[in-house]
């Protein structure tokens, strides 16, 4: 005597595809994307060791923070370079990039967006040291 239970193929095949469906469904990457940050500065005036001057032409620099991630890049001309972010506990964020060469530059963004950035290199064995002010925007 059969006391087994009769479960109707329909009923077999929808199990089945939902199954399926949520393999496939788990499989796939999430393509949603956290908001990156983009900061764009203008910087009109320097400081020198000759003292504070305008610049003959604005130094604009622009940078990437992907939240998600936790990275930030230097936006430029001949591409782009990974930097290493640090945000201000009362808002704000620097940025400090070390070149290739060894040199140290620092841009630091205050919630205001006031600005300065600020270039520590060497060229041979000579001290080149600049700093920049201006403002950023935050988009």
């Amino acid at each position: 005597m059969y006391l087994g239970c009769r479960i109707p193929h329909r009923q077999i095949a929808s199990f089945f595809l939902l199954t399926l469906l949520f393999v496939v469904l788990e499989a796939i990457p999430s393509t949603s994307h956290a908001e990156t940050t983009s900061y764009t500065c203008n910087f009109p005036v320097y400081a020198s060791p000759s003292g504070l001057q305008k610049t003959k032409e604005m130094l604009d620099l622009r940078y990437l923070l992907d939240p998600k991630t936790k990275k930030a890049y230097i936006l430029g001309n001949a591409g782009s370079s990974e930097v290493t972010p640090v945000q201000h506990k009362g808002g704000g964020v620097t940025f400090i990039e070390i070149t290739d060469t060894g040199n140290v530059m620092v841009t630091a963004i205050a919630a205001s967006g006031e600005a300065v950035h600020s270039r520590n290199g060497i060229i041979g064995k000579m001290l080149t040291p600049s700093q920049y002010y201006g403002n950023c925007t935050v988009q």
